[in-house]
């Protein structure tokens, strides 16, 4: 029966976590590299996405800051 650890490149391990066995079998293990998914240009970008946001909301954020102002100077 065998059992996997996954541990540091700089880490040796000598015997067995389990069963103390001092034959071990060293795996490298292989790096997974990840393509980025291709656009097929139906999608919005990250920053188009944002950039959409801020203009929407930019009026209101406008108006919210004078009412804060406003009512700033009226409390004191």
């Amino acid at each position: 029966m065998g059992y996997e650890v996954t541990h540091s490149i700089k880490e040796r391990l000598k015997e067995c976590e389990f069963c103390n066995a001092q034959t071990l079998k060293i795996v490298p293990s292989v790096p997974v590299y990840l393509k980025a998914k291709k656009s097929s240009g139906k999608e919005k970008k990250t920053g188009s996405i944002v950039e959409e946001y801020i203009e929407k909301n930019r009026e209101s954020v406008k108006q919210e800051k004078e009412r804060l102002k406003n009512q700033e100077y009226k409390n004191e």
